[in-house]
């Protein structure tokens, strides 16, 4: 009986190292993914590069990022222009859907490290260029 105990306790305590190992692990995996992308250089390249994609896919719309201070912005559009030319362009966001929280400055939460306000600023001067040519 008491070697049972002993392997079962020994059993759980392995089991506990190896899922806080894991954690560590994941944890330290994603705050690398979050440095890179917060990165300006690589935002701004990704940005440029997927503003391509979906024009060239007929996805015509500016993208909009949530900054701290100023709230959901457009970078680089300015919201005259949103209410006017290029009101076809605007993002719209007919539906959100939410959980009844908001998760903000975990180190998981990769979407809102993703699309930050260097991709933005990135992808939507790409698009209005885009835009602007076809329209002359």
């Amino acid at each position: 009986m008491v070697t049972t105990v002993k392997n079962t306790f020994f059993l759980g305590v392995a089991l506990l190292a190896g899922v806080i190992a894991w954690v560590w692990v994941e944890i330290t995996r994603s705050n690398e993914l979050i440095a890179i992308a917060n990165d300006p250089v690589t935002s701004a390249n990704r940005g440029f590069s997927e503003a391509l994609t979906d024009y060239r896919q007929d996805h015509k719309k500016f993208v909009e990022v949530f900054i701290p201070d100023e709230g959901y912005t457009v970078p680089g559009i300015p919201k005259s222009a949103l209410e006017g030319e290029l009101k076809e362009f605007a993002p719209r966001n007919f539906l959100i859907c939410g959980a009844g929280i908001h998760i903000e400055n975990f180190a998981l939460d990769m979407g809102s490290h993703e699309y930050n306000k260097y991709y933005a600023q990135a992808y939507n001067a790409k698009l209005l260029e885009l835009v602007t040519s076809e329209q002359s």
